[in-house]
């Protein structure tokens, strides 16, 4: 069947809400994905499932994960995560949860990693260790009218109406911001948090929000996406790395997992991986 939308802003909403209907019970059931061959070591591993890597997931930041129409999960991170547990003899599962439910879904044990945009800070590394395989950094995106005029992450944001994922870096950014505003005189940011992108999108293009600052490739993406309804303003904010985390206590799975984003870089598959989602500035494997 051809889906057809009327309007740039039902693409972008389709693409961005995909099965999300478990999003906010903070449980979810995993799509399975076949991987061929069996390590030696994993059936050792202490996993949630034997012979499935059972990744936490938020299907709202496409091109680095989301689903498609049957729920099917895409995107570079699936790709890259798949491409690692192959490199181990496992399947993978990707169940999702509301952005702010994955850390903990991962301390109650219901997964055994995120790889779902999920940001290396020294708050999450006291609870989690990581295997950095992504950078990436924030954006803010506008309306085509822009009515508040805002230009970027500066000081056009104060005193504007801004939506941001609950738990996520962007909504930390805004904060900040916020605060800074106030400091010097300036009226403060009224923020928005919400679990869904769709939401934020349609937030600002319905003009109940004048900005939304989420993940740069996430901006970029929907730009793209919207026929220039929806719009990048400014530089990316601060350059971070995105991680896969697992438990402290899981330290052999952790290992498991450096050791197979190891193999994926000297064999090649996550160059490709990279330029099958035009995500070349995201390397952090030959980052200087």
């Amino acid at each position: 069947m051809i889906r057809t939308f009327s309007s740039p802003w039902q693409r972008l909403a389709y693409a961005g809400s995909a099965v999300l209907a478990l999003a906010l019970t903070g449980c979810g059931g995993g799509q399975a994905e076949s991987a061929e061959g069996e390590s030696s070591g994993s059936a050792n591993l202490p996993l949630v499932k034997d012979g499935v890597l059972t990744s936490c997931a938020n299907f709202s930041t496409p091109p680095n994960i989301f689903a498609e129409a049957d729920g099917t999960p895409v995107g570079a991170e699936v790709d890259i995560a798949k491409s690692m547990a192959e490199e181990m003899g496992l399947e993978t599962a990707f169940p999702e949860y509301a952005f702010a439910g994955l850390i903990p879904a991962l301390q109650a044990k219901q997964c055994d990693v995120i790889m779902s945009t999920l940001y290396i800070k020294p708050e999450r590394e006291e609870i989690a260790d990581f295997v950095p395989y992504l950078l990436s950094g924030s954006g803010v995106s506008v309306s085509k009218e822009n009515p508040a005029g805002v230009t970027g992450f500066d000081d056009t944001l104060c005193g504007v109406r801004a939506a941001a994922i609950t738990g996520a870096t962007g909504a930390g950014l805004l904060e900040e911001k916020s605060a800074e505003c106030e400091s010097t005189g300036m009226e403060p940011v009224e923020i928005s948090l919400l679990d869904r992108s769709a939401d934020a999108l349609q937030q600002v293009v319905a003009g109940q929000a004048d900005a939304f600052v989420d993940t740069y490739e996430l901006m970029k993406y929907y730009e793209k996406q919207s026929d220039g309804d929806f719009q990048v303003v400014g530089d990316p904010v601060g350059q971070v790395q995105i991680g896969a985390a697992t438990l402290k206590e899981n330290a052999e799975l952790h290992e498991a997992l450096e050791d197979a984003f190891g193999t994926i870089v000297e064999n090649g598959r996550y160059a490709e991986i990279l330029e099958e989602w035009g995500f070349e500035a995201q390397d952090i494997a030959n980052a200087e």
